[in-house]
């Protein structure tokens, strides 16, 4: 009978420790998932300040792009509006040559060379112009 009281005892006291060890793992368990979910607080507030410094570089760099936008249509009017300007030179020159004037034939010819020489200094100014601008 005495073997029978002491795996009794046996039996009592390896519960008391399993009540023991289960006490002490949730304890552990449960410090263990605060300090994850401390974790992970900290971790989706970072997320939330990329989001939010993304949003901001988004903005900007659709702002930057408008303005650049912008300012590249304002030079290609400029652009388009010096290519456009050598026609009323050529449009002058060639109403000076057609106007018939008997007394002005010499004088013609001078008008002629002087609108061509105008027509070419135009053309290299634009040359020289968009030099500077390339640079």
């Amino acid at each position: 009978m005495v073997i029978v009281y002491i795996s009794i005892g046996i039996v009592v006291l390896s519960i008391i420790y399993l009540g023991y060890i289960a006490v002490k793992n949730m304890k552990e368990t449960k410090k263990s998932l605060t300090d994850l979910s401390e974790t992970a607080a900290r971790f989706q507030e970072k997320v939330d300040q990329i989001n939010e410094e993304t949003t901001k570089l988004t903005t900007t760099a659709a702002s930057i792009s408008e303005g650049i936008q912008t300012k590249k249509e304002t030079v290609q009017g400029v652009i388009q509006t010096a290519k456009s300007s050598p026609e009323p030179f050529k449009d002058l020159v060639s109403s000076i040559k057609n106007t018939p004037n008997p007394q002005r034939e010499t004088r013609d010819s001078q008008l002629v060379e002087i609108g061509d020489q105008l027509i070419d200094l135009w053309g290299r100014y634009r040359v020289k112009r968009k030099s500077k601008h390339a640079e």
